[in-house]
């Protein structure tokens, strides 16, 4: 007998559309996608014929899917960033986004939809795929054009139209930043991007009075020598004696920030060279997608506690050995 696949509750779906609607996109009247109209034929030859409709490249969807409406929750309670955005025509966007483990996968938002992404690979409406269309664009969740596979013209052109604005980030920010150094989108100014001025994050120059949190020893004012610090993605910026900070590491599991609490990025240990994560190329994952964890801050330790386990629709335990068959989601993307 098949086991029926868990989907959100109404409370849930409720929760997840309330945080993806923002008040900018609850003034504006979004369309909806609308199945094919057919033609009417007409019995004069003489009469005018109708121009056909455009039509839609996959089958239209009458509601969301259970699998589409589990990936929006991961949208909600997972980490991602958009670093870089090209529009490729007046109905066509790709956007860069770094998943929730640091990997590179880039999304195309055009009449077929798509990210690069295992999931998507599939031809599935991947977590990557809903993080542009509900967050970085803004499609609020009562339309149903975010989860359709296919949009036709005039929907593109209302998407783009109604987007909401690219909002002033510090942390995006500091994610773009170290993407363009990492890419070579931008030249490197160890004066900024190493932390000294408008860069990733500045180094607060210990001044008169201040003091190392971990041995309580006055600063030298003005002096950076023999010191390291917190340069973390949403770091603090504060100095702390390398000494002292290297003591701290080998009791602090993880290695936090003793002052902002922040986990410390190997960014922040090797700021003064040019080994440093931010300033270097990406590593790559097992799959072979670009990898920017160190830069963005983020675990490379995929987060499954938001994925469901059980058997799919269809597939069923088998008996004896407790083995199971693979399904789709084994691959957690």
């Amino acid at each position: 007998m098949a086991t029926k696949r868990r989907a959100s509750t109404p409370s849930q779906e409720q929760d997840w559309q309330l945080a993806g609607t923002t008040s900018a996109a609850r003034t504006h009247v979004w369309p909806q996608a609308r199945p094919a109209v057919k033609r009417k034929k007409t019995a004069n030859k003489d009469d005018q014929v109708e121009p056909e409709p455009e039509k839609r490249l996959r089958v239209y969807k009458k509601a969301c899917p259970k699998a589409t409406l589990e990936r929006a929750d991961r949208v909600f309670a997972q980490r991602f960033f958009c670093v870089d955005r090209k529009r490729t025509s007046p109905t066509a966007e790709h956007f860069s986004v770094l998943g929730s483990t640091g990997n590179l996968y880039t999304v195309k938002i055009q009449n077929l939809p798509s990210c690069d992404c295992p999931d998507g690979a599939k031809g599935n409406h991947c977590k990557h795929l809903l993080f542009v269309f509900l967050k970085v664009l803004g499609v609020p969740t009562h339309s149903n054009l975010w989860y359709q596979s296919a949009l036709l013209t005039s929907e593109l052109e209302a998407i783009f139209a109604l987007a909401r604005p690219a909002p002033c980030n510090v942390l995006e920010d500091r994610v773009k930043t170290a993407f363009e150094i990492a890419t070579g989108k931008k030249k490197v100014d160890t004066s900024t991007d190493a932390g000294g001025g408008d860069g990733l994050v500045k180094k607060r120059i210990p001044q008169e009075g201040d003091s190392c949190p971990i041995c309580y020893e006055d600063f030298e004012a003005g002096k950076k020598t023999g010191l390291i610090f917190c340069l973390s993605i949403s770091g603090c910026g504060n100095a702390l004696h390398r000494e002292c900070f290297q003591n701290w590491a080998k009791t602090s599991k993880p290695t936090t920030c003793p002052l902002c609490r922040e986990t410390w990025s190997s960014t922040s240990a090797a700021a003064d060279s040019s080994s440093a994560n931010a300033l270097a190329g990406p590593s790559f994952s097992a799959d072979g997608y670009q990898n920017f964890a160190a830069q963005a801050g983020l675990s490379t330790v995929r987060d499954t506690t938001s994925y469901y386990h059980g058997p799919r629709r269809g597939e069923s335990y088998r008996s004896g050995g407790g083995r199971r068959k693979r399904y789709e989601d084994d691959g957690y993307w």
